[in-house]
């Protein structure tokens, strides 16, 4: 009798710690392409070129903005246990949001320059999204110093006008 439990136990064991082996499917990025999210910000923060700005911007806020779901987080377990299981939580060793909102201030100061009011507004505007979260309120107090900028500049071009 002891010896069918022994057997028993080691199948059970062996049959969870093939469904624990199993991927998990998430939505993390992977080192692959982390480091090409992070070409993306160091292409961000040494071109000049304004379109190439704007299309690292959106790269990097798209990136930010897809996060860990409970829907994609899948562990095989039994139902009783994954009520006690929770979503893990997406770590980095660094903030792609954070990058997401240099680059996109970056990105909207090279567009102010440059005189291309309409994508400067769309980029500074993405960044005020991040406003309610303490850690980003450094780049949303930018963003919107640039945007009074060009509302006020907006308000003179209206002015000067016969």
């Amino acid at each position: 009798m002891k010896s069918l439990l022994l057997v028993l136990l080691s199948i059970l064991i062996q049959t969870i710690g093939l469904m624990t082996g199993q991927p998990v499917q998430a939505a993390a990025i992977d080192n692959g392409s982390f480091m090409s999210l992070w070409n993306s910000y160091s292409h961000c923060q040494s071109t000049t070129d304004i379109d190439q700005l704007r299309e690292d911007a959106l790269t990097l806020a798209s990136a930010a903005d897809g996060s860990l779901t409970q829907e994609s987080f899948i562990l095989p377990l039994p139902s009783k246990l994954e009520e006690l299981v929770s979503t893990p939580v997406a770590r980095f060793a660094v903030d792609v949001k954070a990058m997401a909102a240099a680059c996109s201030l970056r990105a909207g100061s090279a567009a102010v320059e440059a005189k291309r009011v309409d994508i400067a507004k769309d980029l500074l505007q993405a960044i005020l999204t991040y406003q309610p979260q303490s850690e980003y309120s450094y780049y949303s107090l930018q963003a919107k110093a640039l945007l009074s900028e060009l509302d006020a500049s907006v308000i003179k071009v209206t002015l000067n006008l016969p």
